[in-house]
Parts: C-alpha cells; structure tokens; sequence
C-alpha cells in the first residue's frame, strides 16, 4: 500500500535541458515543497523540442522522492503504457497545445483507454493573447477539435492567476472547473556583482516573436549611453532571428551585441551577476519567471506592461512600460546608465526586496497543497 498518493506529471522538456526552464523550475519547486504529502514521478522527454538525437540524460539530484523517466518520441501506446505502469493518483499535464503528451492522453481519456483518473492541466500561459497570435490557425483548429470531442470534459484546469483564469475561460467558454494556483518559485541565491565600466544589459528568453527581441534591437537604435546587450536563450523561429540579425547589425558602434545561446539553469546566477539591467520587452507573459529570477538576484528590470510585475519604478526595482514605442525604454536604459554606483545600489535592493516581497506574500505553497488533496479525494 502506498504511504503518499502518486503524482505523474508530463512536462514535454525537463532537467537538465533547457527548453521552457520556466515550468521546469515551477514543477521543482512544487515537488520540493510537497513531497512531504505527495509522490512526485515524471515523464518527459529525452530531447529538445523538435530534436532528433536524444540527449544523454543522468539522474537529476533531487530533494524529492522522483522518477525521470525520459521519454523520446514515443508512439501514443508508448506513453500510455507508461502511464498504467505508475498508475497515478492524479495525472498532471503541461502545456494545452502538446500534441505529444497531452493530446494522447486527453484522447484516450475520452474514449476509455485510459483509467479514470484525477486530470490536472496547466496552459502555462498558452491562452495569453499574444501566445494565440503565434500559428493562430493551428491554435484554432486545435481548440476546435477538443471542444468538438469534450476532451477537456472532467479535467481540473489549473490557473497560476485570476489574469490566466480569465483567458482560460474565454478561451474555453463551456469549461467549469478551473482551479487557482500560483507558481511557486524560491528566491535565487545571488552571486557578488562584477562591475563594468559598460552598462550590461540582458535578455532571458526564447528567440521567438512573444518575446520581442526585435522591439529591444529596435529601442537601442535610440540610446545614447554605450552599452552592451547580451542575449541568453535557444533560436526557437530562426525567420525571426535572422530578422533580429539584421537589425544588430545596423545598431551605432556603441552598442555592441552578443547571443550566448541557451543557458543551463545553474549558470543563471553567474549570468545576472554579469548584468546591470534585465531588458525583456515582452508581448506577454503568464510569470515572467525571468523577470522573477533577476530581481531575486538584486537585478532591475526594464520590461513591458503585460506581465505580472508592475509598478516597479515605485518600488526602484526597475520599469514596466508599455510597448507603442521605443522612446521611453531608451530614455529609461539612458536615465540608468547615467546613475553612478550608490543610486544603482538602491535600485538593486528594490529589485531584491520586490522578489522577496512576492515570495513573503505568496501562498502558493498552500494553494497547490489543497488542490492536489482535492483531486486525490
């Protein structure tokens, strides 16, 4: 007999790779903290999205009570094999639009081929505005076909913010079980900052079009101050980088430019000790978790007003400003660089205290603890 109820969670990209390390790192921290109560087992699979060589994958150190088992592209029987191999007490699934782990598994839900137990989905932010607009005629037909077929029927959907539950509910009018969780993410232990006699700014992302490379290659165009941008992420749409190529290449001399790639999640802290200030424009964001782990490491951030951060200038952990022009980002890179070190130092401490505040604040930990004992009641 089982001492703790049995938690299968599919998540298309895990430790160690880097692909959608926000979710990542939010199921990490989730398994941590509960597996006092629960028992955390995983399925992922065993190469970045769209690979074709599986990557060599060693047991990850954990905290918790895990199994990794990673998974390549397995034929439908395959992953529902796993799946009635570890017979879950509540099966979690990542990522509405993956047609890999969670289509296969809504499908056979429906039509009996699966046991009938506890579905908890997370969107993770698929249903942002700005996320429906990327292949927005596959997006639809897909949304169409499991309304078509009820394939959500009976399924906990799982919010991280009354903002995400909203557009979840749009998105899926007839859908009536949405529950609220918020992510839960520790504070980020931060390394001693390198000083530059150069402003360092940094991006954290995917190179794709909601991330909005362009609009930050876009905005330097009109900074004055010499600075150098760093880019941190895997190309994701290469159309879309080859544009932000383009347009590097046209930036004044004094703003040098420079992709590192992806980035394995235990070199963040050394990468935010190297920069000044996070630039991340983005068109829309469910967490923002990069937004999240500069602040915790005393890193401001200049970002878009379509996160959940906001009012940062009235805290001195950075800006939110809306995305119609460049003008007032630049001005904003402008007004930090010409701050000498004491006047940045306030800025770092409000960015600390702002990541702070939101872990203080948070109840997360309970939230995600309630629903689970729900689905497994």
């Amino acid at each position: 007999m089982r001492q703790k109820p049995r938690v299968v969670s599919l998540i298309g990209a895990y430790w160690p790779g880097n692909d959608a390390s926000g979710p990542n790192q939010s199921f990490r921290a989730l398994a941590e903290a509960l597996s006092d109560q629960f028992d955390f087992h995983l399925l992922a699979r065993d190469r970045p999205f769209n690979g074709k060589v599986a990557v060599p994958l060693g047991q990850p150190a954990s905290a918790f009570d895990a199994t990794y088992l990673q998974l390549g592209r397995l034929a439908p029987q395959g992953l529902l094999r796993e799946i009635r191999r570890l017979s879950p007490d509540v099966l979690w699934l990542n990522g509405f639009f993956d047609r890999e782990f969670t289509l296969p598994v809504l499908l056979a839900r429906r039509f009996g081929r699966l046991a009938d137990v506890p579905v908890l989905l997370s969107p993770r932010g698929e249903f942002n505005p700005a996320a429906l607009r990327l292949k927005p005629t596959r997006k639809r037909t897909y949304l169409s076909l499991v309304q078509a077929l009820r394939l959500t029927e009976g399924v906990t959907l799982h919010a991280t913010s009354e903002a995400e539950a909203q557009v979840v509910q749009a998105a899926l009018p007839r859908h009536d079980r949405i529950a609220l969780a918020p992510n839960i993410r520790p504070l980020l232990q931060p390394l001693p900052h390198q000083p530059s006699p150069t402003l360092r700014l940094a991006f954290l992302g995917r190179i794709t079009s909601i991330k909005n490379l362009a609009f930050a290659l876009r905005v330097l165009q009109d900074v004055q101050t010499p600075v150098q941008f760093d880019i941190h992420g895997p190309i994701e749409d290469e159309d879309y980088w080859q544009m932000c190529l383009m347009m590097a290449a046209e930036l004044p001399p004094h703003v040098g430019v420079t992709h590192h790639g992806a980035y394995p999640n235990a070199e963040l802290p050394a990468i935010l000790s190297r920069t000044d200030l996070l630039f991340l424009p983005t068109a829309g964001e469910n967490f923002g978790h990069a937004i999240f782990e500069a602040l915790s490491c005393g890193v401001p951030a200049l970002i878009s007003d379509r996160t959940p951060w906001r009012d940062l200038s009235a805290a001195h952990a950075g800006w939110d400003l809306p995305i119609d022009g460049p003008e007032a980002f630049a001005a904003a890179i402008d007004s930090f660089a010409a701050m000498d070190e004491t006047a940045r130092a306030v800025w770092k401490d409000g960015a600390r205290r702002r990541a702070e505040a939101t872990v203080a604040g948070s109840d997360a930990v309970s939230r995600s603890r309630a629903l689970l004992e729900d689905l497994c009641a």
